[in-house]
């Protein structure tokens, strides 16, 4: 009867239930956020004032006003080596480096009510040829948009007709045309090389300049099939770049040289090096810009070998004024926005977009001195390496005001003028307003907040602890040595991959989203509390030590120092400022940060223990050291992965001997089940390390004991906070909880004074709870629900100076639920008692494991005022679970979201509670996914 009860329940499907899932769950993958991996190819639309960028994965992402985003993919992964719109007409050509040119097309999607579109490939050509000769190297497009010409590197020019890559009648140059019309002295018998330019006469359409890079420029008449003017020079060439007078031209040369040159004569009318006398490096792009007052010369490359022959540097050169902007990544290609046509009789160029290998550079070249321009988008969340992220979602209002207000005081020396590329429009629905924050932790030691409340992310600000501690770098001098000297550098750009000192480097971050507290943890054990101030201080830094270990012994540390903290006056600016700073003894990795700003605690967990820190009085509440007998490879600092099969028998019988502990923690685990189950654990282990297989009993494979010698159990994986029943079941009180990687949650009822007395009193531990899971998993995630299955909020709206500062609606129902995530299953327990009620293994399902939990609100679609809570899980192999109908953890949907092989997006991944997520697809870029039907950060334009 059980079977068949068990089979009827496994094969009954609800399709009411059915049609709740549909208007609940839909897995999208939305926007991508940040800096493109690798980018190749750049190209501007001065008419729709549109942006495209290529990159060597075979992606083109295009970009107008914020909001305005387009991306499309080539079907192979090749390079995108060229990129080329048809200006004014919604087309773009990349060309690729399999020699294959595509053509892409803004297309509207008639099913979308709001006419949103979509970058559609509608065509593609290969240029068939020898590989060498027929590889192309430059490619340009007519005024008129309906021819393109291509150059290769044996020389010879095609003439394709637009937008379907024919091949145009009579259209191919040759080199033996071209070669037929140069004097006698300048055919050596070698060939004129490839072709490095093709550039279309300003006002004569049928009259195009090319160039050869063995130094020959000619001035091909395409009415006439032959070429009207050549100019001859010994030098390799690079660029060439109109005058907008059509009378003149500039060439730019492999050995720094610049040489203009006028239309009705052969020779050249000036040369020049701007950086010699001594060798140069290649000047691998020019533009020749036209202004009223003196013209504008804006080129790549060019530096003086021997000195600065590793600096990537841009000049621009305007008469008197001249900077050479120097980047710290290299320049892969740059455009310049100009306020006329390129036929005015003055351009008047306006801003400088510079494309880098490591980030997108803005210059103004209409403001004095010409500052930088922060881009609304394409920011680099990488300029230093991220090492961990945090999401807030729903940032208080006056907290939101506070910090967008500090994001533009931050602006000095920034350009104000506006953003130039404002082609395209948002479509997206202005009513629905969010303030999502997401923090980045960097190895340099800074900690970056971004605004993603919408497609285009945006930084808000940069918060540097090292400035509170002793590093290496004090004193140096941060200023450019060059100041003074030739060529004039300024360093422009954030890109900058190099760290002080490793053990700055933040490894958890968090921030409370009502008073907008942020708090970051570090690689040397250090914890800084930052506090939102409207004034100035300066003031002593106050630093407190907690001791881990609690005064433990039979260790040695053998990893690194504790970073030593400034002992002089700072001076902190408004803004986020040092509150306190928190030592953890042995300095080892802040493993799990948590902070409940209302109450003033903060939870830390480290290697070796966990602590509840008073950060309003600065006091220890209570300090615990999680390491088991033994436990020595956390002690000294080591990762060990290895053990014997001795080493495993031993640790599960000190765990048999252990299980009973007494003191201050119980044990929530009936005595004789549990020596029912250690000893079936001996000897399942037993038989698996004697053979290296795992029998289980159903055929599916069992969650997996663990041994202690697995290398770090003793570490905290989750601290939490919430005001629940853990005494009674008649009032609520405040609790810190803390989970280890071996499975053992400890849970502290705590007194909270009154909020106004705050200062006056301290805050206690009441009691406290062990409670170890039996099969020793680690703890990913721990939360109280209510007797509704929806989370109980761990920071209230506003002081109302009351003990129970935590949600005060769910804390007046009496029936909590406990739901403790591991990584192999997910238990819900009944409280205050702590009792078992039903659990969700996901490891005997398929062999999965948890990597990160998180409780997410998901509203119906089609019926405004239903809305269910649910537990959404990334498992390692990269699937998103959806448990809900809280607190049944009845299955709903899985969805196949990272790929298994990307363990670094896995373990990057945020999951939010409006049921999206997002995680790393590069050291740069974030994608972003929604879980739910009806919360969606995507790019409708």
């Amino acid at each position: 009867i059980k079977m068949f009860k068990k089979w009827k329940k496994g094969a009954h499907i609800d399709p009411q239930r059915e049609k709740v899932k549909e208007d609940l769950f839909s897995f999208k993958k939305t926007v991508e956020h940040g800096f493109p991996h690798h980018p190749s190819a750049f190209d501007y639309d001065p008419i729709l004032k549109l942006m495209a960028i290529g990159t060597k994965t075979g992606a083109i992402k295009i970009f107008g006003a914020p909001g305005v985003e387009f991306t499309g993919v080539h079907p192979e992964v090749n390079q995108v080596l060229q990129l080329h719109f048809l200006h004014g007409q919604g087309h773009i050509v990349s060309i690729l480096d399999d020699n294959t040119m595509r053509m892409w097309e803004l297309t509207t999607n008639k099913d979308d009510p709001l006419g949103s579109q979509s970058l559609t490939e509608v065509g593609a050509s290969e240029l068939a040829g020898r590989p060498g000769i027929n590889q192309i190297t430059v490619v340009s497009i007519k005024s008129s948009n309906d021819v393109m010409w291509v150059g290769t590197e044996g020389g010879g020019i095609y003439s394709l007709t637009l937008p379907d890559f024919n091949p145009r009648e009579g259209g191919t140059i040759h080199q033996d045309q071209v070669m037929q019309s140069i004097p006698d002295n300048y055919k050596t018998g070698k060939a004129l090389g490839p072709v490095e330019a093709i550039v279309e006469h300003p006002n004569n359409p049928s009259l195009i300049l090319i160039g050869y890079s063995r130094g020959l420029v000619a001035l091909w008449n395409d009415s006439t099939q032959s070429v009207e003017k050549y100019y001859l020079c010994d030098k390799a060439l690079e660029s060439v770049s109109w005058h907008s007078n059509c009378q003149e031209f500039i060439s730019a040369h492999n050995d720094g040289y610049l040489c203009t040159w006028r239309l009705e004569s052969s020779s050249q009318h000036t040369s020049y090096t701007p950086y010699g006398p001594f060798p140069c490096k290649a000047i691998t792009k020019i533009h020749w810009k036209s202004s009223r007052t003196e013209p504008y010369v804006v080129f790549s490359g060019g530096m003086p070998r021997a000195n600065y022959g590793d600096r990537h540097c841009m000049t621009v050169m305007n008469g008197s004024k001249h900077v050479t902007f120097d980047f710290t990544s290299r320049v892969i290609d740059f455009f310049v926005i100009c306020k006329n046509a390129i036929n005015a009789e003055w351009e008047e160029p306006e801003f400088l977009i510079v494309l880098a290998e490591e980030e997108l550079i803005a210059i103004d070249l209409t403001q004095e001195g010409w500052p930088t321009l922060t881009p609304p988008y394409l920011a680099s969340p990488h300029a230093s390496a991220i090492t961990c992220s945090f999401h807030v979602e729903d940032v208080d209002e006056k907290v939101w005001q506070k910090i967008s207000g500090l994001a533009k005081e931050g602006k000095t020396n920034k350009s104000t003028s506006a953003w130039p590329i404002t082609g395209g429009q948002n479509l997206s629905p202005k009513s629905v307003v969010t303030r999502n924050v997401l923090l980045t932790g960097h190895e340099d030691g800074t900690v970056k907040l971004w605004n993603i409340s919408s497609v285009s992310m945006s930084p808000l600000l940069k918060i540097q602890t090292s400035t509170v501690f002793v590093t290496d770098s004090d004193g140096a001098n941060d200023g450019d040595a060059f100041e003074d000297q030739f060529p004039p550098f300024r360093k422009v750009g954030e890109f900058d991959p190099y760290s002080d000192d490793p053990r700055l480097a933040i490894r958890k971050v968090a921030m409370c989203s009502t008073t907008g507290t942020l708090v970051a943890g570090g690689t040397a054990g250090q914890v800084v509390v930052f506090v939102l101030s409207s004034e100035s201080i300066e003031s002593f830094i106050t630093s407190s030590a907690i001791d881990v270990l609690e005064g433990r012994q039979d260790f040695t540390w053998k990893g690194h120092d504790k970073l030593d903290t400034k002992d002089d006056h700072i001076l902190m600016k408004p803004g986020y400022q040092v509150n306190n700073i928190i030592q953890c003894q042995p300095p080892a990795s802040v493993t799990s940060i948590n902070i409940h700003a209302n109450w003033g605690l903060l939870g830390i967990g480290t290697g070796h223990g966990f602590a509840l820190f008073d950060y309003l009085q600065n006091k220890t509440v209570l300090c615990r050291c999680t390491l088991e007998a033994g436990d020595h490879s956390a002690m000294e600092g080591n990762f060990s992965r290895v053990k014997s099969f001795k080493m495993s028998l031993r640790q599960s019988m000190r765990r048999l001997r252990g299980s009973f502990g007494g003191g201050v923690m119980y044990t929530v685990t009936e005595a004789n089940k549990l020596q029912e189950a250690n000893k079936a654990l001996v000897d399942e282990e037993e038989t698996a390390s004697a053979s290296g297989w795992s029998p289980a009993a159903t055929g599916q494979r069992r969650v997996e004991a663990r041994s202690s010698e697995d290398g770090m159990t003793g570490m905290v994986r989750c601290t939490y906070f919430a005001s629940t029943f853990v005494r009674d079941s008649i009032s609520a009180t405040p609790t810190f909880w803390a989970g280890t990687n071996s499975g053992g949650v400890y849970v502290f009822a705590l007194h909270v004074p009154d909020y106004n007395h705050r200062q006056d009193h301290e805050v206690t531990s009441v009691v406290g709870k062990h409670i170890q899971l039996m099969h020793r998993a680690p703890v990913v995630d721990i939360t109280v629900l209510d007797n509704l299955g929806v989370p109980v909020s761990t920071n209230a709206a506003k002081h109302d100076g009351k003990a129970n500062n935590g949600n005060a609606g769910h804390a007046t129902s009496q029936h909590h639920s406990l739901v403790i995530s591991s990584e192999e299953q997910v238990k819900v327990f009944a409280l205050p008692k702590i009792s078992a009620k039903r659990k969700f293994k996901l490891t005997a399902v398929d062999g999965s494991l948890i990597r990160k939990v998180a409780f997410a609100k998901f509203p119906a679609a089609k019926n405004n005022d239903y809305m269910e809570h649910a537990l959404v899980s990334l498992t390692n192999i990269g699937e998103m679970l959806v448990l809900g109908q809280l607190p049944l953890l009845r299955p709903q949907e899985t969805y196949s979201c990272i790929s298994r092989e990307d363990p670094h997006g896995i373990s990057s991944c945020l999951l939010t509670a409006s049921g999206q997520g997002m995680y790393l697809i590069s050291p740069s870029e974030y994608e972003r996914f929604t879980l739910s039907t009806v919360s969606s950060i995507e790019p409708v334009c």
